[in-house]
């Protein structure tokens, strides 16, 4: 079966130049217009995508931020903010001294024994004790009433602006649903 009768062309189209012609300016069209469809699309989903991060963010921004009596009581110590640094490549997670004799077990330990884990919620993602990059504990340690950091490496962007994540202390005591800022 030949190109011309499978397109069943009128007969004066189809020896001729015009002919000829027609059909593979036809089809680079259909391509041109397929490929910017595409392109037009594509935008248009990472547009979606941007707007929906956003208003996960803002959404977090104003959630109030969750306690645990049995971590404050057990460690000493108040989460008080989670926040992505330096373009999102760290992860700070930052808490108060409620009580200076708990809380200095969070600072002594020089190991990382002590050190609590990030869990992204509804995934199996984390961040381990071992992706710990600094534990601001400046002056004496553990001074009631005062904010010290933990700074974690964010190493394949696994926190978002808006994740909702499980602060996992090192006795497996939890404080879930705390939104991630940045």
């Amino acid at each position: 079966m030949s190109l011309d009768s499978a397109l069943r062309l009128p007969p004066d189209l189809k020896r001729s130049r015009l002919g000829r012609l027609l059909i593979p300016f036809a089809l680079v069209a259909a391509a041109a217009l397929l490929a910017t469809g595409l392109r037009a699309g594509t935008g248009m989903f990472e547009a979606w995508q941007n707007q929906r991060a956003a208003a996960a963010a803002d959404r977090a921004a104003h959630m109030a931020m969750p306690t645990n009596p049995e971590i404050e009581q057990q460690w000493g110590v108040r989460v008080t903010l989670v926040q992505l640094l330096a373009d999102g490549g760290l992860v700070e997670v930052r808490y108060e001294v409620l009580n200076t004799d708990r809380a200095n077990r969070l600072h002594a330990d020089t190991s990382l024994d002590t050190i609590p884990s990030i869990l992204l919620e509804g995934s199996s993602n984390q961040i381990k004790p071992r992706s710990l990059m600094f534990h601001y504990h400046h002056g004496d340690k553990g001074t009631e009433g005062r904010t010290y950091s933990i700074v974690y490496g964010n190493a394949g962007s696994i926190l978002h602006r808006g994740s909702l994540v499980t602060v996992r202390m090192a006795d497996g005591l939890l404080l879930q649903h705390v939104p991630v800022l940045g």
